[in-house]
Parts: structure tokens; sequence; C-alpha cells
């Protein structure tokens, strides 16, 4: 279960978030409301361990204090971040990512099924064909950003404790938009949990039992 307490997030002298408290149990997706400014991809920063953003108060995932970790031994934890604008990675290509993913995360996977998931997920999302091979997210589109993280949330699916989507289907056709009802109940089903952020009217309504509202937090 992730419980956060009393969690307030500044930026260098901006504090943009004060004393949220979130308990959210396995299996369940929250939606994360409030209007432009109120805080939604800072809090999902905040629990990710972005260096800049400064953080008081305690965040606890399965009793593990994440706020003592830095962000990569969070992502070891089994934390995701899916970001509202996914990076480009100079020199890597994809499949490499995702081979160092498979190390570092210890995936029960063989290599060769690996690329082959990969592949199949690249076809699923009308991704190029040659996507695995390009050099990560180069030259690629806003949407082809979203798919390919997208992919990597799926590939780790079982494996992951907490997923942070930060507006996910900016970008998307509505036909990949699916793809997020998707994986969200993949992880839901793998016993993981979910903090969402979105526009999107029909995923508000679909997970609109269970919301915070930072602008009442």
């Amino acid at each position: 279960m992730l419980k956060i307490t009393n969690l307030s997030a500044s930026i260098g002298d901006k504090q943009i978030l004060n004393n949220v408290n979130i308990e959210l149990a396995e299996g369940r997706c929250l939606l994360v409301t409030g209007q432009n400014g109120a805080g939604k991809s800072t809090l999902l920063h905040a629990i990710m361990g972005r260096p800049d953003i400064a953080i008081t108060g305690n965040i606890d995932l399965d009793s593990v204090e994440l706020h003592n970790m830095d962000c990569h031994e969070r992502a070891r934890s089994g934390v995701f971040l899916a970001h509202q604008a996914p990076p480009t990675i100079d020199g890597v290509n994809t499949m490499t990512l995702f081979k160092e993913v498979q190390k570092a995360q210890n995936l029960d996977i063989t290599t060769g099924n690996l690329i082959k998931q990969v592949k199949d997920l690249s076809e699923q999302f009308g991704l190029p064909d040659d996507w695995s091979k390009r050099a990560f997210n180069s030259g690629a589109s806003g949407g082809e950003r979203k798919k390919g993280e997208l992919m990597q949330a799926e590939v780790l699916s079982k494996k992951t404790k907490l997923l942070l989507l930060d507006e996910p289907d900016s970008g998307l056709e509505q036909s990949s938009r699916q793809k997020i009802v998707e994986l969200i109940e993949n992880t839901c089903n793998s016993g993981g949990s979910v903090m969402l952020v979105t526009h999107d009217k029909e995923l508000q309504a679909k997970y609109n039992d269970n919301k915070l509202d930072l602008n009442n937090a």
C-alpha cells in the first residue's frame, strides 16, 4: 500500500504542495485532479524522487520509506513514472534500453522473449518497423514518445508496485487510449497501484470513484 503523510513540495522558492495525505491500496487506481498549477505533475515527480523537488513528509510503499531513496532506488523498488514529456536518450537505442531494464529489474523473461515482446508491442501501438533499433525517442513525435513509454510500463507491469501516469493520453489517437486502460488494469490485477493524471474525460469518468482533488487537498 502507498501511504503519503503530510507531503509538502517546493521547487526553488515556490511551494507547490502543502500537507498532502494519501492512502492507496493495492489493486486500486487513484485519479489526481486539480486546476493547472495545482501540483498534479509535481506530486507524481515528488513520489518518483526528482532531485530538484524539495519535500518534507513521508512517502511509504509497502512499508518501505521511499522519501529516503534516490530516484533510481525508487525505480528498483517498483515505482514507474510515465512522463508527460518523455525524454530522448542520444546514443542508446530502444532495445538496448529494454535490455538494461531487464537486468536492473531482474525481469523473469529471456532476452529472446523480451525482443519478441517489444516488437509485438511496437506493432500493436503502430510504431515504425525500426523503432527498437532507433536511438531512444530520436526523431519521435509526441504521440510516439507516449507509446514508447507505455510500452516500457507494459513490459514492467508485473514488477510495478506503483505506476505513475502523467497525462498518458496526450498526443494519442483514440484507438491507442484503450491501451492505457489495459495497462492500468494489468498493473492493478498484478497487485500494483496506479496514480493517474489526465484531462481525458472518458478516463476521468472511468476512475472517478477514487479521486484526489488537489484544489481541496
